[in-house]
C-alpha cells in the first residue's frame, strides 16, 4: 500500500509575486533584444553570440543584409564578390576585423567602409583592384593593418594612403603589375612600422622617406641590380631589411650608411662579387647578416668583410658565405679568409683635392675620387675632425663619391684638409688647403641705363610737326646692400635742349621714374658727359653738312637740266643754299649747348619745295 503525503506550501506575499513580475520584465524584453541582435545569415556560421561570423566559400555574390550588429570578426573570405557598395557595413560599429580577401573584387565604391569606427584589419588581397581605393578608406580612424597584396594595381599614385595615418602594418607585395610608385605615394603614413613591396617586379627603390618610424622593409623578389646611396634616407628606425633574391649585382659605396639601427640585414640569393671597404661600419647596432648564394670572388675586396665577420660573429664565421672564385678558394667560408692568402696594394687617388680660393658665402668642393668603389673616403679638417659620410656639419658634409662639399664657407672653414681613402692593405693619404677671403661689402657696381622720352613741337601745321626722340645715357650707381631707392628725375626744356632755339614752345616736360640704388656719383662723370657730347656734336655736324650737299646736288642738277632744254647760251643761275633753305625750315640749331647735361640724337623732316 502506498501512502502519499501533501503537504500544502505557504502561499507567497504580494510584495513577493510584484519583485519577481518586476524583474521579469526587465529581464525578458533585454533577452528578447540579444536574439534579434545576435541573428546569423543564413549561409554563415557564427559564434559567441554572433561575434564572430564565418561566410567562407559560400559562393557569395554580395555581402549578406542580416549580419549581426554585434558582429566584431567577418569572414567572407574565397566568394565570388565583384563589388563593395557604399554603406555596406554602416550597421557593424563593433566590426575591428574584416577580411574579403580571394574574392574577385573589382570595385570599392566611395562609402564602403563608412559605420566603422573600430575596423583594426581589413584584408583585401587576392582580388581584382586595379587602383588604391584611397577615397573608400576615409573615416577608418583607428585602422592598424591593410593587406593589397596580390592585385592588379598598376600606379601608386601621390597620397595613395594618407587617409589611413594610423596604419602600422601595410602589405604591398606581389603587385606584379605595378609600373610607376610615386614619390609621395606614402606622404602621411608617419606610424608605419611595416611594409612590405616584395615581387612587385621594382627596378629602383621608391622614396621612402616619409615613413620615419619605418621598423621592418620587405624588398625581396624584386629587380634591384643597383643599390644607390640615399635609397634608405630618413629610414633611421628601420631594424629589419630583406633583399633576397633581388637579381642585385652591386651595391655601392655609403649605401647602407643611413640606417643607423639596422639589426638584421638579408642579401642572400643574389648575384653579388663583392662589397665596398668598411660598408658595415656605420650600422653599428647590425646583429644578423646573411649572404649566403652570392658568386662571392674572393680578393682584397672581401677580405675587409672577413675580418667584419670574425669581429661581429666569432663564435661561428661558417654562418655566412663561401668563396665562388677563385678555384683554389672555393667552397671556402668568407670568415675563415686571411690576408696571407692575398697580395694586397694601397689604394690609389686618381683625383687628388687641389688648393682652393674662394669667398665667404660661396659654395666650393674638395674632390678624392678613387680608381675603385671598393674603397671607403674620409676627411680630416684643420681642427682636426673626422668627416665621414652620413656625418655632418653646419655646412659641409661627404658625398657618396668622396668629395668634401661646402654649402655656405665661412673664415673659419680656412685650412687644410686631408682625404684619406682605404682599403685592406692600408690607406692614402692627399691634402689641399681652402683659403676663404672675406666678402668685399663696399663693391659698388655701375651701369648705364637707357631712357628714351619723346617731346613735339607743335607749329601749327600737323602734318610739319617736328617730332624729337632723346635716347640719353645715364650714368647710375649699382646695387648696394641698403637696397633700392626711387628717383624721380625732371626733364626740363634746358636738360633736354634740341639743337635748336630755347624760345620755341613745348608741349609737356615729362617726367621719368627710374630704379637706382642710392646715389654716388663718381668724380669723372662730367668728363664722361663732356664726352659724350663732342661725339654727338660731331655727329650732328657732319649730318647737317651731308644735308646741305645733298641740297646743292639737287639745285645743280635741276639747273643742269633747265639749261639742256634752253640751249647752251642761257647763263647758269648761282644758288644762294641759305636763301633756298630759308631761316624758317632749316635745322634748328647748328652747335651744342655748353650748359647741356644730358646729349640727345635729333631726327629732322626737312620738306623742300620745287621751284617751277
Amino acid at each position: 500500500m502506498r501512502i502519499t503525503t501533501v503537504t500544502s506550501l505557504p502561499s507567497p506575499s504580494p510584495l513577493l509575486l510584484l519583485l519577481v513580475q518586476l524583474l521579469l520584465w526587465l529581464i525578458l524584453p533585454g533577452q528578447e533584444a540579444v536574439g534579434a541582435a545576435s541573428t546569423c545569415p543564413v549561409p554563415c556560421s557564427c559564434s559567441n553570440q554572433a561575434s564572430r561570423v564565418i561566410c567562407t566559400r559560400r559562393n557569395l555574390e554580395e555581402v549578406p543584409d542580416s549580419i549581426s550588429n554585434n558582429t566584431r570578426y567577418l569572414n567572407l573570405q574565397e566568394n565570388s564578390i565583384q563589388v563593395i557598395k557604399s554603406d555596406t557595413f554602416k550597421h557593424l560599429r563593433h566590426l575591428e576585423i574584416l577580411q574579403l580577401s580571394k574574392n574577385q573584387i573589382r570595385q570599392i565604391e566611395v562609402g564602403a567602409f563608412n559605420g566603422l569606427p573600430n575596423l583594426n584589419t581589413l584584408e583585401l588581397f587576392d582580388n581584382r583592384l586595379t587602383l588604391v581605393p584611397s577615397q573608400a578608406f576615409e573615416y577608418l580612424s583607428k585602422l592598424r593593418e591593410l593587406w593589397l597584396r596580390n592585385n592588379p594595381i598598376e600606379t601608386l599614385p601621390g597620397y595613395a594612403f594618407h587617409r589611413v595615418p594610423s596604419l602600422r602594418r601595410l602589405d604591398l607585395g606581389e603587385l606584379k603589375k605595378l609600373d610607376y610608385i610615386s614619390d609621395a605615394a606614402f606622404v602621411g603614413l608617419i606610424n608605419l612600422r611595416y611594409l612590405n613591396l616584395g615581387m612587385c617586379g621594382l627596378k629602383d627603390i621608391p622614396n621612402l622617406t616619409p615613413l620615419v618610424r619605418l621598423e621592418e622593409l620587405e624588398l625581396s623578389g624584386n629587380r634591384l641590380e643597383i643599390i644607390r646611396p640615399g635609397s634608405f634616407q630618413g629610414l633611421e628606425s628601420l631594424r629589419k631589411l630583406w633583399l633576397m633574391h633581388s637579381q642585385m649585382s652591386v651595391i655601392e659605396r655609403n649605401a647602407f650608411d643611413d640606417l643607423k639601427n639596422l639589426e638584421e640585414l638579408n642579401l642572400s640569393h643574389n648575384s653579388l662579387h663583392s662589397l665596398p671597404h668598411d660598408l658595415f661600419t656605420p650600422l653599428q647596432k647590425l646583429e644578423r647578416v646573411h649572404l649566403n648564394h652570392n658568386p662571392w670572388v674572393c680578393n682584397c675586396d672581401v677580405l675587409w668583410l672577413s675580418w667584419w665577420l670574425k669581429e661581429t660573429v666569432p663564435s661561428n664565421t661558417t654562418c655566412c658565405a663561401r668563396c665562388h672564385a677563385p678555384p683554389y678558394l672555393k667552397g671556402k667560408y668568407i670568415g675563415e679568409l686571411d690576408q696571407s692568402h692575398f697580395t694586397c696594394y694601397a689604394p690609389v687617388i686618381v683625383e687628388p683635392p687641389t688648393d682652393l680660393n674662394v669667398t665667404e658665402g660661396m659654395a666650393a668642393e674638395l674632390k678624392c675620387r678613387t680608381s675603385t668603389s671598393m674603397t671607403s673616403v674620409n676627411w680630416v679638417t684643420p681642427n682636426g675632425t673626422l668627416m665621414t659620410h652620413g656625418s655632418y656639419r653646419v655646412s659641409i658634409s661627404v658625398l657618396h663619391d668622396g668629395t668634401l662639399n661646402f654649402t655656405n664657407v665661412t673664415l673659419r672653414d680656412t685650412g687644410q684638409y686631408t682625404c684619406i681613402v682605404t682599403n685592406s692593405a692600408g690607406n692614402t693619404t692627399a691634402t689641399a688647403v681652402l683659403n676663404v677671403t672675406a666678402a668685399d661689402v663696399s663693391v659698388n657696381y655701375t651701369y648705364f641705363t637707357t631712357v628714351t622720352v619723346e617731346t613735339v613741337e607743335s607749329t601749327g601745321d600737323e602734318d610739319s610737326a617736328l617730332r624729337v626722340f632723346n635716347e640719353t645715357f645715364i650714368h647710375i650707381p649699382g646695387p648696394t646692400p641698403s637696397g633700392h631707392l626711387w628717383h624721380e628725375v625732371p626733364t626740363t626744356a634746358s636738360s633736354l635742349s634740341i639743337l635748336g632755339s630755347s624760345s620755341s614752345p613745348r608741349a609737356t616736360k615729362p617726367t621719368f621714374t627710374v630704379p637706382i640704388s642710392e646715389p654716388s656719383y663718381p668724380s669723372g662723370l662730367d668728363d664722361v658727359m663732356k664726352t659724350t657730347k663732342i661725339i654727338i656734336g660731331c655727329f650732328v655736324a657732319i649730318t647737317f653738312m651731308a644735308a646741305v650737299m645733298l641740297v646743292v646736288f639737287y639745285k645743280l642738277r635741276k639747273q643742269h637740266q633747265l639749261h639742256k632744254h634752253l640751249g647752251p647760251a642761257r647763263a647758269i643761275e648761282i644758288i644762294n643754299v641759305e636763301d633756298e633753305i630759308g631761316p624758317g625750315t632749316g635745322i634748328r640749331g647748328s652747335g651744342i649747348s655748353g650748359g647741356s647735361t644730358i646729349c640727345a640724337y635729333t631726327e629732322v623732316y626737312i620738306e623742300i619745295h620745287e621751284q617751277p
